[in-house]
């Protein structure tokens, strides 16, 4: 009885420091997506670490020595912790940008395992199959209570597989980390949860669940750093971080190469079809650049450089595949123009600059060398 002062603290503390989070998120003008499930798993989190509040005081007899009670308390706190997993899911799904995520269909399915789960807890008064009351009065563990532990578990487990599995697929320099990162983080919870379903009277699982929440919520703050609002593409920032990098490290066999995409008259589609169109053309030509450049694994890195400029950077072995690539960018544009049926035509003019490693420049002047063959290329078309 001894343990139920800390425990009860234990968790207090978790329900101040996640509801800053909530605070913020209620706060903040971002309501996207991924900030609407976040807001959704701190109210839960909170609520779990209520209803694991609600537990102790049951386990210890303060609030008197009930059957029903006791049943009650461990609804509560499985449930919970099955929908907080199931939500944990859902985000890293999204922070990853997949979008299937966000239809509702897609997910009641994925919700299914909560749904079995609560159903088992719901009927365990009657069936004991994941726990029961034995003669001690005490609660023990039924024949199906690792399904309990599994299906929270599963869902962490499959979003950390999930996330190392594009960590190491994906062309996108900023994005292979996001991924990383996610992929490790959800090991946390899981070895906490795994101790808490052994030790039941220590209060590790809200400790891990608060941790998660605090990077998953700086995590995103980051990408808003990273990103370009409009065409979610690497900001100009990211851009200059990672040439930076790629310049001072060659790789054998291969040049580095800038590529500078400017939308030919863009000023024209604002004046005439408004801004609002323009940012969609922005859009468009951002998604088209980023299918041009789907290739190996960190040889290309797609970013906004700013206004209705865009910046490729390309690790190829020749400047032919450079020009290649500049015409399959080109061509995509022009291939969406006419698939979509729009009222005016987009085109870009796209300069090219080779670094080389055995006469250094600044990076500024490496941008600038793009830029002077983007002019040339402009002027002669």
């Amino acid at each position: 009885m001894g343990y139920v002062n800390f425990y009860i603290e234990a968790h207090i503390a978790c329900i101040l420091l996640i509801g800053l989070i909530g605070i913020k998120i209620a706060k903040g003008v971002n309501k996207q997506f991924t900030q609407m499930i976040l807001g959704n798993i701190v109210v839960v989190l909170i609520a779990y670490y209520c209803a694991e509040i609600f537990w102790a005081l049951v386990d210890v007899g303060y609030l008197g020595e009930s059957k029903s009670l006791l049943y009650l308390s461990n609804l509560f706190t499985y449930l919970l912790l099955s929908v907080g997993a199931y939500l944990w899911y859902i985000l890293s799904e999204a922070i990853q940008n997949d979008k299937s995520v966000e239809n509702d269909i897609t997910r009641l399915i994925l919700s299914i395992p909560v749904w079995i789960s609560g159903i088992l807890c719901v009927s365990a008064y009657r069936t004991g199959l994941v726990y029961y009351i034995d003669e001690n009065g005490k609660l023990v563990g039924g024949k199906l209570y690792l399904i309990l532990v599994i299906v929270p578990f599963s869902y962490m487990i499959a979003a950390s597989v999930k996330a190392f599995y594009r960590a190491f697929n994906k062309d996108k320099y900023a994005d292979r980390n996001i991924y990383f990162m996610i992929g490790m983080f959800p090991l946390t919870p899981i070895v906490m949860g795994a101790l808490q379903a052994k030790y039941w009277r220590i209060p590790m699982v809200c400790y891990g669940t608060v941790v998660a929440v605090y990077y998953v919520y700086i995590t995103m703050l980051d990408n808003l750093i990273s990103l370009d609002p409009l065409t979610q593409i690497n900001n100009r920032h990211q851009m200059f971080k990672y040439l930076a990098q790629k310049m001072r490290n060659e790789e054998p066999g291969m040049s580095l190469f800038v590529l500078m995409v400017d939308i030919d008259d863009f000023r024209n589609i604002n004046e005439t079809y408004g801004r609002l169109e323009g940012d969609r053309a922005l859009v468009r030509v951002a998604n088209s650049i980023k299918s041009a450049c789907q290739g190996p694994r960190n040889r290309f890195f797609v970013s906004r450089y700013g206004g209705d400029e865009f910046v490729v950077i390309a690790q190829m072995a020749y400047k032919a595949e450079a020009v290649w690539l500049s015409d399959q960018i080109k061509n995509n544009i022009k291939r969406m123009t006419q698939d979509l049926g729009l009222s005016y035509n987009i085109t870009v003019s796209v300069g090219i600059a080779q670094y080389d490693y055995a006469a250094p420049i600044s990076l500024k002047a490496f941008i600038s060398r793009a830029d002077l063959d983007l002019y040339n290329q402009a002027a002669k078309e």
